[in-house]
């Protein structure tokens, strides 16, 4: 008997964790029935004659325990059903206990839960934020990129685009007096496959990257150079500045 007792009693404790506001349900209401009907029948067996052991002793005192624990689940019940008698049994208890205030296990995990769900949100909108900000700092970096390829990418891409930002402050009026000779320039450039010595040395420097049709002679020139030891895919992969650096190392040796 005692062994059901008990299983009950784990049975309803697994089934508070697992349903919510389970107290209310009719099946607790059976279980709180049959572990007291339990309770009391293992104290009507009991033998009132003989000396308390201290096996006795440990069963009075889980059925005491089972008692309050009976008297908890019926006052948590009347908070609900009778809102007023409630407040009236707890203002006696908080007399007896000394107490002001007490917080009930099941409204201390509701407010719990409804913290958790408030960081769990404010940590999303902080995600979106983020996104956000990542999204409009990768354009401004992009625009500045497109507007001064003069200057190439390297690691610190801040820097980088400070030194873009440098530079068009610098060159905003020389842009404008010779806007025309700089697009011709550029024009001449772009039809001219062949870069000059100076130019594989701005590449290979870093300070300026290939126009596209320098680099597709530059590529076929480097793998001629280089004995057909890399592939055009490989060439690219490692950047201008390194087969700039190729050719006009070959091109000093030739000298």
């Amino acid at each position: 008997m005692k062994e059901l007792r008990t299983l009950l009693i784990d049975c309803r404790i697994e089934l508070r964790k697992l349903v919510r506001e389970f107290h209310k349900t009719e099946l607790c209401e059976r279980l709180d029935v049959a572990v007291q009907s339990l309770a009391n029948a293992g104290a009507v067996e009991m033998d009132l004659k003989q000396a308390p052991t201290a096996s006795t002793v440990r069963e009075v005192k889980e059925t005491s325990n089972q008692v309050a624990l009976a008297w908890q689940t019926a006052a948590r019940d009347l908070k609900f059903s009778h809102p007023t008698l409630y407040d009236q049994l707890s203002k006696k208890v908080m007399s007896k206990l000394g107490a002001k205030t007490l917080v009930d296990q099941v409204d201390e995990l509701r407010q719990l839960e409804d913290t958790v769900g408030e960081m769990k949100k404010r940590e999303q909108m902080l995600d979106k934020q983020r996104h956000l900000v990542e999204v409009e700092r990768d354009a401004l970096l992009g625009a500045l990129a497109t507007a001064v390829p003069e200057l190439s990418d390297g690691g610190d891409r801040i820097g980088v685009a400070l030194s873009r930002i440098e530079w068009l402050k610098n060159n905003s009026g020389k842009a404008s007096a010779g806007g025309k000779q700089s697009a011709r320039a550029a024009a001449a450039e772009e039809e001219n496959r062949i870069p000059s010595p100076e130019v594989l040395a701005m590449v290979a420097s870093g300070g300026r990257r290939f126009t596209n049709a320098q680099r597709e002679w530059c590529v076929g020139e480097a793998m001629v150079l280089s004995g057909f030891a890399l592939t055009p895919m490989e060439l690219i992969e490692q950047g201008d500045a390194k087969i700039a650096e190729i050719i006009s190392n070959a091109q000093s040796r030739g000298h």
